[in-house]
């Protein structure tokens, strides 16, 4: 299977992201810089960084039954590869943005937050979460919301942030 049937084989519908929940980690609290999602990534995570780079510096593992790899020292983020490069992290409070936006903030904070942002609508029957989308260069943070709270938080390069809305590209 290519790289490329791979990923389009884990598309799934936005939708079904909306019962979404991490595996249990046991993986210690994150604290200072390793709570802060940016548009290059967490910590010393980088967007672009390598599964093996990850699991060496990281701790990356897939726990059996889990959906998503998870990092053994930073808690609050779930990674998404494509061809065994980081693309995508799900961010879970009290992980936030330079800004201070994480699951839970007011949809208004994130419109105050950033200037340019794109409001995202469902498609008419759908059950996806309408979202906004901020885009800075390649990269872009998604808060999917229900009209009045982020539910969900997701940073990545911008194709992948756009992909997971537009035809339900994610982790599992």
């Amino acid at each position: 299977m290519t790289h490329r049937t791979a990923a389009i084989a884990a598309m799934v519908i936005v939708g079904a992201f909306a019962n979404y929940a991490p595996a249990p980690s046991s993986a210690p609290a994150a604290t200072g810089s390793d709570q802060v999602v940016t548009f290059a990534g967490i910590a010393d995570v980088r967007f672009g960084d390598t599964v093996a780079e990850l699991t060496a510096d990281h701790g990356l593992t897939k726990p059996p039954g889990a959906c998503v790899m998870q990092f053994a020292d930073l808690t609050g983020v779930d990674p998404v590869f494509v061809d065994n490069r980081l693309v995508l992290l799900w961010a879970h409070a009290p992980v936030r943005t330079p800004e201070g936006i994480s699951e839970g903030s007011a949809v208004d904070a994130v419109r105050q937050a950033y200037s340019g942002e794109v409001e995202l609508t469902p498609p008419a029957g759908s059950h996806a979460y309408p979202a906004i989308m901020v885009r800075q260069g390649d990269a872009a943070y998604l808060f999917l919301h229900d009209g009045t709270t982020v539910q969900k938080e997701i940073a990545g390069y911008a194709d992948y942030v756009q992909r997971l809305y537009t035809d339900g590209f994610g982790a599992c």
